[in-house]
């Protein structure tokens, strides 16, 4: 694997660890980190419910837009 990959692999690890906390998945969270020996350092892009949720609800919303009628404004604006 490539050293560039393995940091993507390893940011994507302390983003899904940053959510469960996030989420109050205590558990699962204490055991993603042991098992994936995910650091508990404060992540670079600290959104108030975790950047993989912010990043999500983006996704989800122009995904939503491009399937259905029923979409936000921003949301069209990226499919036009």
């Amino acid at each position: 694997m490539s050293q560039t990959n393995w940091e993507a692999d390893k940011m994507l690890d302390v983003y899904i660890y940053d959510y469960l906390v996030k989420r109050n998945l205590q558990a699962s969270a204490k055991a993603f980190q042991a098992e994936g020996k995910v650091s508990s350092d404060p992540v670079a892009i600290d959104a108030p419910g975790g950047f993989l949720f912010e990043w999500w609800s983006v996704f989800w919303d122009i995904f939503i837009a491009r399937t259905n009628e029923k979409h936000s404004e921003v949301a069209a604006s990226y499919i036009e």
